[in-house]
C-alpha cells in the first residue's frame, strides 16, 4: 500500500501535459492552428505566430522603454510566446515571455549571432509583476538559425538577456506554412 502512495504522485505528474499550438497568419483574420512537438518550460503554454507580409519595427516610448510594432511590409514576423498562469486568487500573478523577430522575404537560410541578431530586430519581452524587470529588451547575445522552405519555417534560437532573468533560453521550432 505504501508503494501505491509513492507512485501515485509520479503517475499524476506524467499524466499532465500543457497544450502547445502554433498560429500561422497571412495578415487576414483567418489563422491556422497546429500542434507543435517540442516542449515548453514546465507549467506553461507556448505558441508561435507567423505573420506574412509584415515588418517588425522596434520603437521607443517617451520614457526610453522599447516595444515592438508590426506593420505592413514584404517580410515575415515570428512571435513566440511562453505563458504561465499565476496562483489561484491572485490578480497579477500571471507570467509571460515573448520573442519577436523578422525573416527577410528573400532569405531561405541564415544564421545570426550576437550583434548581428539586430539585423532581424530580435526582441525579448517579459510581462509580469516583477518591478524593474518587465519590458522589452534587444537580444545582443545568442545565435539564431533560420531555414525557410516553400511550406515551412524552421528556427533554432539560443539566447541570453543580461538585463533581466528569463525562463526561455532555447527555442527549436518547425512551423508548417
Amino acid at each position: 500500500m505504501k508503494l501505491y502512495f509513492l507512485f501515485l504522485p509520479l503517475l499524476l505528474v506524467n499524466a499532465c501535459k500543457t497544450t502547445n499550438t502554433n498560429t500561422v497568419s497571412d495578415g487576414t483574420t483567418n489563422t491556422d492552428q497546429m500542434e507543435i512537438s517540442t516542449s515548453c518550460p514546465e507549467n506553461g503554454e507556448c505558441s508561435a505566430t507567423i505573420q506574412k507580409g509584415k515588418t517588425l519595427v522596434v520603437k521607443e516610448d517617451g520614457t526610453g522603454a522599447l516595444y515592438p510594432e508590426i506593420t505592413s511590409g514584404d517580410n515575415m514576423v515570428v512571435v513566440y510566446s511562453f505563458s504561465q498562469k499565476g496562483p489561484e486568487g491572485t490578480a497579477d500573478g500571471d507570467y509571460s515571455e515573448t520573442i519577436h523577430f523578422e525573416i527577410p522575404a528573400s532569405a531561405t537560410k541564415f544564421t545570426k549571432s550576437d550583434a548581428s541578431l539586430q539585423d532581424v530586430q530580435l526582441l525579448y519581452g517579459k510581462q509580469c509583476y516583477c518591478k524593474g524587470e518587465a519590458g522589452f529588451y534587444k537580444v545582443k547575445s545568442g545565435t539564431l538559425q533560420v531555414t525557410k522552405k516553400e511550406n515551412e519555417v524552421q528556427f533554432m534560437l539560443r539566447f541570453k538577456v543580461d538585463e533581466t532573468s528569463h525562463k526561455l533560453t532555447t527555442i527549436n521550432k518547425t512551423i508548417q506554412l
